[in-house]
Formats: structure tokens, sequence, C-alpha cells
């Protein structure tokens, strides 16, 4: 097959896999294999560029058993073949001799894979910066050539095309997602201010009958209703305007407008403690035990209570998600569904003052993430990763942006198989000026 023929083939063939691809994670797998058909090569890598860090990270490998052997995943972007691609814009291949294995470089010793020939080529379109490098191994049959050069120049240019275009449709459909959620909490807004008006004539109407039993009769029962009854119309009070400052507050985050918070020197814990309370009852659906660790003692600082409270209840629900992932279907057919004290796994909800910092922690049981993932989460640009409990990346994109009105450091503790720790630490303060209200 010459390299015309060979060329119009694999561009057929990039075309029609990558316009059908929906998700991310399968679509950098596509590129691969294509690109790796497409020269006949035996294997390679793929990796997308981090611009933040300046780093090539690493996305998949062919064939897939060498993930785990890799000796260095993530690499800078002026390392190596792929490097040196990636910063001359153009397509570079080497072929290498024979080599005793103790003269193998680390790659080699640790994947088993000995190195003939290698070829590094940039994802990009022309005048674009790369967005990425594949790297490929071993032709099967001789050398790279100038040919299978110019082809992979081609594929490279059609998957990022493709990626552009899925990168371009997951911006536009979260957009929609914001302007539609913008709307409805306008109108939930509106409708919960309604009823907090009502409330409030509610509640002075509950004080005067409270004064009118106090005075007027003995009957115990009467007096216990209404004691039961007052607290009850605080509760819901305080519920309803949660409603109408979150309903604001989403509102004002789809429309792009300045943060607002109300900020002012209080206590964390109860309100920590009453946020993650609230999930209890999907935590016992899910199958998933809440637990607390609480420091009550903690010093008050300034902060806002709505944000706060936000901030907590978004990640908790996100820990919900990740442990409901991990329950085997099998699982819950053997369980007796009326039985509300058997738990697959656990989130537990801790908060501390370490002296300078008020520390709020959700640690969960679950599946855990890659490092990579969680620095796209920290950089606002990872949607959810859950099967079960798909999301848009909008909670935690919440969570950020509140943090940053704090001056609070949202970080990640993760381990594949062994769960994830979200930590936001917010500087002790008592003054307003120290923090910085920003968008």
């Amino acid at each position: 097959m010459d390299t015309n023929e060979r060329l119009i083939r694999a561009v057929q063939h990039a075309t029609r896999k990558l316009a059908s691809n929906g998700k991310f994670n399968e679509l950098m797998k596509d590129v691969l294999a294509i690109c790796v058909d497409a020269v006949g090569a035996s294997g390679g890598t793929i990796y997308l560029h981090d611009p933040a860090t300046c780093r090539l990270r690493f996305q998949h490998v062919l064939p897939e058993d060498v993930a785990d052997r890799l000796p260095v995943p993530d690499i800078p972007d002026d390392y190596g073949m792929a490097g040196q691609a990636f910063q001359l814009r153009k397509t570079i291949c080497k072929s290498f001799p024979d080599r005793p294995r103790d003269e193998w470089n680390d790659f080699e010793r640790k994947t088993g894979v000995p190195i003939s020939t290698m070829l590094a080529s940039p994802l990009l379109m022309d005048d674009e910066t790369p967005i990425g490098v594949v790297q490929l191994l071993n032709k099967l049959d001789g050398e790279f050539t100038e040919a299978d050069c110019s082809v992979l120049d081609t594929v490279g240019a059609v998957s990022t095309m493709a990626y552009m275009n899925f990168r371009l449709s997951e911006e536009s459909s979260r957009a929609s997602t914001l302007l539609g959620m913008g709307k409805v909490s306008h109108d939930i807004g509106n409708l919960a201010a309604s009823l907090y008006a009502n409330l409030s004539f509610s509640d002075m109407a509950m004080h005067g009958l409270k004064e009118h039993v106090d005075a007027s009769t003995q009957d115990e029962a009467v007096k216990m209703y209404v004691e039961t009854l007052d607290p009850m119309f605080g509760d819901l009070k305080d519920s309803v305007d949660r409603i109408v400052g979150y309903s604001r507050l989403i509102s004002d985050m789809s429309a792009g407008r300045e943060l607002r918070p109300d900020m002012k020197v209080a206590p964390l814990a109860e309100t920590i403690q009453t946020s993650a309370a609230y999930l209890e009852t999907e935590g016992r659906a899910n199958r998933v035990a809440l637990r607390y660790d609480i420091q009550q003692d903690a010093p008050p600082t300034l902060h806002d209570e709505l944000y706060i409270f936000r901030i907590v209840q978004n990640l908790v629900g996100n820990a919900i998600k990740a442990v409901k992932e991990t329950i085997p279907e099998d699982w819950r057919t053997l369980i007796d569904e009326e039985d509300e004290t058997s738990y697959f796994g656990e989130v537990v909800v801790r908060y501390y003052f370490d002296g300078k910092d008020h520390i709020i922690e959700v640690q969960d049981s679950g599946p855990g993430m890659t490092e990579d993932v969680a620095e796209r989460i920290l950089r606002g640009n990872a949607r959810s990763q859950w099967d079960k409990g798909s999301g848009s990346g909008w909670g935690t994109k919440i969570v950020m942006e509140l943090a940053a009105t704090h001056n609070g450091l949202v970080t990640i503790d993760s381990e594949v198989g062994r769960g994830t720790t979200f930590r936001l630490a917010i500087p002790n303060s008592t003054q307003r000026a120290e923090v910085a209200a920003t968008h």
C-alpha cells in the first residue's frame, strides 16, 4: 500500500471513529490506536499538554499492560523525543542500534521492551499550539520513514480537530446548563422569598399565640404543643432562607457576576455538621454511613454561613456518589432493603482548628482517583467520573469558587483503590479586610 492510500485510509478511519466518540477517555484511547495502526507501530503512548505546569500528562499506552511498568508517566514538555516534538511542532523519528540488556535505558529495563525505532508527533493543527504528543515505538516492518511522518501529521491534525470539537461541545453543553440553572434558580428564589414572607407572618402569629397561652391557660398539653411548634417555625425559616440565598448564589455564578459573601464572625462546627446531616438520608439510601469528627470548641472565624454550608454539602454529596460507585450490584441483592444498619462504605466529615487554619475534610472509602484526575478537578475542568452518579462537574466548581471568597485552599489526597479526602483550609480571621470576595 503506497503512502497516498495509507493516508486516505488512516484519515477515513480517524474521521469515522473520532466523530462518533462522545467520551473523552475513549477519545484519547482511539487517537492512540489509530496512530499506532496508521504507521504500523507495535505500541506507543499519548500525552496531553498541561500549560499550567508545562508538563505532558500521560493518557494511555499500548499495549495496555505496560501502564503499570512505566517509570515516569508524566514528563516535562521539553523532555526527550516527546518534548522535542512538542517544542519544535514537528514529527521526529529515530532508529537505535541493538544493545545488550545491561545498556538498556530506564524505560526499557522497567517495561521489558527494547526500543529499535521511535517516532514522536505533536497533536496540532496549522499555526496552533500542540494539545499533546503521540509517541510510537518499534515499527513492525523496518524503520519509520518520512511517509510515516506525513501520515501521522495528517492523522494528528484530524485527531486534534476531534479533540477540540469535543471540548467545544462540552463547553457549549455546560454553558447551556448554566443558563438553565440561572433561570431555574431565579424562579426558585422568587417562590422561596414569597414563602419566607408568609413564614415571617406565621412566626409573628405563633409568638402571639404563645404569649396568650402562657397567660390564659393551665393546660400543659396545649403549652407542650406550642413549645414544640415554636422552634419548628425557626428551623423552617432557616431552611427557606438558605434556599433563597443559594438560588441567588447560583443565579450570580451562572451569570458571571461577582460573588457577594455575607461575612460574619461565628463558629463553624454547627454549620458543618448540620450541612452534612441533611444528606444522611441519601447516605442511608445508598448504603453509605456518615461519620463525624467535629471539634466543637474551635474558635469562631469570619465566614459566610451559606457558603460553608454549600461547600460541605457539595463535598459530602460527591463523596456519597464515589462510595456508591464501589458497591457491587450482587451485594445489594444479599441485604434486606428494610435493614438500615447495613453499610458498604462510609464518608467521614472532619473539622478542626490547627492553630492557624480551620480545616474541613470530607473523606470517603470510594475508588479513589489518579493524581492527574485530582489535578484536573482542582483546575476546575474535570467532570464527574462516576458511571452511577454522573454530573457536570459544576458542584466542584462551586466549591472552588466559594472557597476562594474565604482565601481558602482546596487540596485532594487520593489513591486509586483507597478512597479520597477533599480538604479545605480557611485562614483564621476576625477582620473582614483580610478576606477577598472575588469571582
